[in-house]
């Protein structure tokens, strides 16, 4: 296993879309389970044909894979979102004596834990932390949501949190709880207009379950704070280790380091840097900086302009990598992957990819 991942309890893989990060983490996931270990993969997004490979469906049951090469065991799950969310409000709202039914209908509360910006980040952890609760596994690989920023997982659960805090849910409630309703207050300063006006747009329906909502917030919004407290506390706790996955490409990689600082600054540990598809899978690359072209000219002046042009890009590329694991390696252990001959997209793909990891 990666040399700097062996004491990890919780191994959070994270990065941009599109840069690899499920297959890295099933990769991961897989070499752990060579040497014995019972782990758990989680992933939200996989693709398509690696989810039907790995036989994963779409609920979040858990599904071992099986493999010659396993000494240990090596389980998966996608997290589904809604149900994770759902069992969640569940445990804390039965908690506070509220009305779990009422909460699971309510139509802001079904969009908001589908679509709204931050419940993915939120329920992947949160399955994460229920998870590392049971102590069921060895080690836990998580591969985060897709984003178009790699950050955004960092600090979304924590807006999503920020969404329900007091100061917020209190302009909602109606007479009879702590404050004064929002609606109460439009109309006893005479602007019913206002009112008419957002039940045209939104429907009076909705208007009445808006306020429901923020009323039944109250009872389980301590909760939802407490959660997103302890599982602060296991992400920054020295059990979970940080992989930041990224492909080779200049933008990709300032990218990485900003990312990095963002990592460090939350108290995070970054422990590996993977950049994915750094070179062909032909080609032989050292792990720290240094070219080694595996293949030869032959006579022919074409054949032998083409080497050269090849070396001469992948030299550039190298010296490219050996700045940023100047920068990077005092941080974190800095691997280069290569690009597979083809897309991975069964277990013998993610066994080639956790060979790689070895190497």
């Amino acid at each position: 296993m990666i040399s700097s991942l062996t004491s990890a309890k919780v191994i959070i893989c994270v990065g941009s879309g599109g840069v690899g990060k499920t297959t890295v983490a099933s990769a991961i996931a897989f070499q752990a389970a060579e040497e014995g270990k019972k782990v758990l993969v989680l992933t939200v997004d996989p693709a398509k044909r690696l989810k039907t490979t790995m036989g994963l469906s779409d609920t979040e049951d858990m599904v071992q894979i099986k493999h010659p090469s396993l000494t240990g065991e090596l389980w998966a799950a996608v997290i589904d979102n809604k149900k994770t969310f759902d069992d969640f409000v569940r445990r804390a709202a039965a908690k506070a004596g509220g009305n779990v039914d009422r909460i699971l209908k309510n139509r802001l509360y079904i969009q908001l834990s589908t679509t709204l910006s931050g419940s993915q980040e939120f329920t992947a952890v949160e399955k994460l932390y229920s998870v590392y609760e049971s102590q069921k596994f060895d080690l836990i690989v998580l591969d985060t949501p897709p984003a178009q920023h790699a950050i955004d997982f960092l600090v979304a659960p924590q807006k999503l949190s920020e969404l329900f805090n007091d100061n917020i849910a209190k302009w909602f409630r109606e007479p009879g709880t702590k404050g004064v309703g929002i609606f109460t207050r439009l109309v006893q300063t005479g602007t019913k207009q206002v009112m008419k006006a957002l039940e045209n747009l939104t429907g009076s329906e909705f208007i009445g379950e808006l306020a429901d909502f923020f009323r039944d917030v109250e009872k389980w919004q301590t909760r939802l704070e407490e959660r997103t407290s302890a599982v602060h506390r296991l992400l920054v706790g020295e059990q979970s280790h940080f992989v930041l996955v990224t492909s080779f490409d200049e933008a990709k990689l300032h990218e990485a380091e900003q990312f990095s600082k963002e990592i460090r600054k939350g108290g995070y540990r970054l422990s590996a840097v993977i950049i994915n598809r750094a070179y062909p899978s032909g080609l032989r690359m050292n792990v720290t900086p240094g070219l080694d072209l595996q293949f030869s000219a032959k006579s022919s002046t074409d054949l032998e302009r083409a080497y050269m042009k090849t070396q001469n890009y992948y030299r550039d590329r190298d010296q490219i990598f050996e700045k940023f694991f100047i920068r990077m390696g005092r941080e974190a252990q800095v691997l280069r992957l290569p690009e597979l001959e083809s897309d991975v997209s069964d277990l013998g793909g993610v066994e080639k990819m956790a060979r790689e990891l070895k190497a």
